[in-house]
């Protein structure tokens, strides 16, 4: 096949989860001998053509009043972004241009800001098929989050995201088929219009939940002591409850348990973290830690999100070094979480629910051998060949026009119909925008 993958951010503007699943997935297409190529966008003022390991790369400038990902986003302009952003003319013409010099099978569409909906009708004009591959919330939430500080979870779409979305939900019955990295998250989107046709059955959705490049991590030992080694990595924002967990630790015994965080985050929040931790007992911020120098240090990874994270890619990552995950009973994660196998389900995501499964855990214990060996067996899910044969095969029926394969990943079916009221955790009743 000839694919062109179109995502809003590529190297060397960008290296987030996405942008690290698309290039892996890019590169194993290639490999398994398809023509594979990328257009992205960037913040100077000319196209130019690039290659990244080996793969030739468009990169287009964005027709917008600012760049979306730099520091300097002026307050008084977003709400222009945001309504260039609902739908973009000049970004329609400039990817049609490259669309139609490179006459790909199919397109690959992957996060869409700077884009905006636009790119599903260009390759529809031109006649090409479109997958569609959501990692985020963006279709239906300008901000891609579905969740605002000091409000949590939109239990609805909020006026703005009903306006501003508008182009997309009428939109979203072009691609031919859509992937997803998690049911949780396509629930959610569903239930706020996007992707209509998907409801009633009329448009395949497959869950493929991620490729992981830490497959190659040699088995490790677990860390040898008695107490129990805790560890966070991640970006350190409010939307990941940290503060939540070392409210949790306070009153425990720090001889009994530490935390690492790994991360970095804006750099008064990451001061307001330090000062919350003060009387937290043993904690350790470590700033930006490679995978590799950080898993094999830890019992267990926790991920104490208050947001419904879609799939965060720490998860699997951790499997691969053997290493278990205690999360919240939000986002995509509870889907694949086996209690007591591969990790822990907290009851909620407070401090008091942290604390209650954390002071189980230290006062039983688990084999941790038995649950790193399992967690490595579980890790083959995200292997990167059987990710990159799931994409590989919806891929090839939709550039055939053909029935999506039911093995190519999960099949997700509508929790509700059409009509129905919005399906959300218990969490989101509390905090609608």
């Amino acid at each position: 096949m000839r694919i062109t993958f179109v995502n809003g951010l590529y190297p060397p503007h960008g290296g987030a989860g996405a942008e690290n699943t698309l290039r892996m997935l890019a590169g194993a297409l290639t490999s398994r001998g398809h023509a594979c190529s990328v257009v992205t966008l960037t913040p100077e003022p000319h196209a130019t053509e690039g290659e990244v390991d080996g793969i030739p790369v468009a990169y287009l400038p964005l027709a917008n009043v600012y760049w979306p990902h730099g520091a300097r986003r002026p307050a008084l302009l977003r709400p222009m972004f945001q309504l260039l952003d609902a739908f973009n003319p000049m970004m329609l013409r400039r990817l049609s241009r490259v669309l139609a010099a490179r006459q790909p099978d199919v397109v690959n569409c992957h996060n869409l800001q700077g884009f905006s909906a636009a790119a599903w009708l260009a390759a529809a004009r031109l006649g090409i098929p479109v997958v569609q591959t959501v990692h985020d919330y963006y279709l239906g939430c300008p901000r891609s989050a579905m969740w605002r500080p000091g409000r949590g979870n939109c239990a609805r779409p909020c006026p703005e995201c009903r306006a501003f979305s508008l182009p997309r939900r009428h939109l979203s019955r072009l691609p031919a088929a859509i992937t997803a990295v998690s049911h949780r998250m396509f629930d959610r989107l569903a239930a706020a219009g996007v992707f209509p046709d998907a409801v009633t059955q009329d448009q395949p959705v497959r869950i493929i939940r991620g490729n992981n490049g830490a497959m190659i991590a040699p088995p490790v030992a677990a860390p040898r002591g008695d107490g129990l080694r805790l560890g966070f990595m991640g970006r350190l924002e409010p939307a990941k409850g940290l503060e939540n967990l070392l409210d949790a630790l306070q009153g425990l015994p720090a001889r009994h348990m530490s935390l690492s965080v790994a991360g970095t985050g804006r750099p008064d929040y990451v001061a307001g973290l330090h000062a919350h931790a003060a009387g937290c007992g043993n904690i350790a911020f470590l700033g930006h830690v490679r995978p590799a120098d950080f898993f094999p240090t830890i019992d267990l990874l926790v991920i104490p999100s208050v947001w419904e994270d879609p799939f965060p890619r720490v998860f699997h990552e951790a499997l691969a070094y053997g290493v278990p995950s205690l999360v919240t009973p939000l986002g995509g994660l509870q889907e694949v979480i086996r209690p007591g196998e591969t990790g822990f389900v907290a009851a909620g995501a407070d401090a008091g629910s942290l604390r209650a499964m954390l002071t189980r855990l230290a006062a039983q214990g688990w084999d941790r051998t038995t649950l790193r060996r399992q967690c490595r067996v579980a890790a083959a899910a995200y292997e990167p060949d059987r990710i990159t044969g799931q994409y590989e095969a919806v891929l090839h029926a939709a550039s055939m026009r053909q029935s999506i394969p039911t093995d190519a990943g999960e099949v997700w079916r509508a929790p509700i119909g059409p009509s129905s009221p919005p399906r959300v955790a218990a969490d989101d009743l509390c905090h609608g925008t």
